[in-house]
């Protein structure tokens, strides 16, 4: 999602500028989403340090922070 967003900025340029990033729509998530993704965070970070597989964790992330772009 980033990616095309950043694509778009850049318009067909090779070089990322500050202006590309700054320009990056960054959405205001709720409380309750910002607490759902940092209860999921803790949950990988424990997985990662316990040597555990986290993709579920980390594809659940992606898909909060996907719902919010839409």
């Amino acid at each position: 999602m980033v990616g095309k967003l950043l694509a778009d900025q850049r318009d067909g340029d090779y070089h990322i500028y500050p202006e590309h990033i700054r320009n990056l729509p960054i959405p205001i998530a709720t409380s309750k989403l910002q607490e759902e993704i940092a209860q999921l965070v803790r949950i990988i970070m424990e997985k990662i340090h316990g040597g555990q597989d986290c993709e579920a964790e980390q594809q659940k992330v992606n898909q909060i922070v996907s719902t919010l772009y839409i």
